[in-house]
């Protein structure tokens, strides 16, 4: 390989792990905020009452929407260039992630809901690709 081809292959390599790593750092971080400000327990997943359940789907919404936007902003940055395999790959990684650590335990089949606050993730993510490479011009 020569070394150009490194150093891109680096840069490709860094720029996902960076997004993915930013992105659940602010998983966490956001995790903490809902938890601590808004009693907002995201992985109690026992919840009967309508009201309760509203809040957890919005708060993993937001929780999911929000981590992925800040990963696909790092994701951009780290990249340099505006690159779509960057932030498709990065969404693939944190879905993946998603549900190995949760075990998949918010996806209830025939739940429209709990499919639906899935698409946060790669919703996030092309969303802090466009502002990154937006702020980039």
């Amino acid at each position: 390989m020569s070394s150009q081809t490194d150093q891109n292959f680096f840069r490709h390599f860094v720029a996902v792990l960076g997004g993915v790593l930013a992105s659940m750092a602010a998983g966490y971080l956001i995790h903490l905020i809902l938890h601590r400000f808004f009693h907002i327990d995201l992985f109690s997943l026992t919840t009967t009452h309508a009201n309760d359940k509203i809040k957890l789907l919005t708060g993993f919404g937001i929780w999911l929407f929000a981590s992925s936007l800040v990963g696909g902003l790092a994701c951009i940055t780290i990249a340099g260039k505006n690159e779509m395999s960057h932030i498709i790959i990065s969404s693939m990684v944190a879905l993946a992630l998603y549900f190995f650590i949760s075990g998949g335990g918010i996806i209830k089949e025939g739940d429209l809901s709990s499919w639906l606050i899935l698409l946060a993730i790669p919703f996030g993510y092309f969303t802090g690709e466009w502002l990154g490479s937006r702020n980039r011009k």
